[in-house]
């Protein structure tokens, strides 16, 4: 009697061992936020640290995300929304300490997904190029579209498919107006140019255009 009455006393210890451990444990993961949803604030206590997105493509990127890594879908705001990320560029926001995955889509609509990176200190994440791309730096490729018309351009299409009529502007909200230029890196290929007007109007188009070195697209 006297060993059981021990041994339902190490048993309930154990549990209430085991209780405040779980207690004072931190919270493994993250919630997943939902579409255009910030990543949720954390809990008292806890600190945000930042993560910085270094852009080391050859390539702009007009679509990133990020959510923590566990989650089966990408969730949360777009990172440049309003400005593509370009060669040498990089964003930051401040987030919960996690593991996280970052979802890149290119203005040229190639996709790539970067999971498991280990955000618990200030952290910079490189996004590079994928070996055999022909994007890897020192880029040695550039575009410069030139503005000659007397309205800005407004959107501008790089593309090496058909899309290049309805994908991303590789323009953002900042215009080239007239007179000025923009210089873009971008991958030796060859591409389908367009350029508009912040009306839609058509101010250049061209197809089949061979893109190396250090080249520039004049509009009109």
């Amino acid at each position: 009697m006297k060993k059981s009455f021990q041994f339902i006393v190490i048993f309930l210890g154990v549990l209430v061992l085991s209780g405040l451990i779980s207690s004072c444990s931190p919270v493994s993961k993250l919630p997943c936020p939902e579409d255009n949803e910030e990543i949720p604030t954390p809990g008292p206590g806890d600190e945000y640290v930042t993560f910085t997105i270094q852009n080391d493509m050859c390539m702009s990127v007009c679509q990133l995300f990020v959510s923590p890594n566990h989650c089966e879908y990408m969730g949360g705001v777009d990172w440049v929304e309003d400005h593509p990320l370009r060669f040498g560029e990089s964003i930051s926001q401040e987030v919960p300490p996690g593991k996280y995955a970052v979802w890149v889509e290119l203005c040229s609509e190639e996709f790539r997904a970067d999971e498991n990176i280990n955000v618990r200190s200030d952290y910079t994440h490189s996004i590079i190029d994928d070996f055999g791309k022909g994007g890897k730096p020192p880029c040695g490729t550039s575009l410069t579209i030139i503005n000659n018309t007397d309205v800005p351009i407004c959107r501008l299409w790089i593309s090496n498919t058909e899309s290049a009529y309805t994908s991303w502007n590789w323009v953002g909200v900042e215009h080239i107006q007239p007179g000025e230029m923009l210089t873009l890196s971008v991958r030796s290929d060859t591409y389908i140019i367009r350029a508009e007007d912040c009306d839609g109007n058509r101010l250049r188009t061209e197809v089949e255009t061979e893109v190396s070195g250090q080249q520039e697209w004049t509009v009109p």
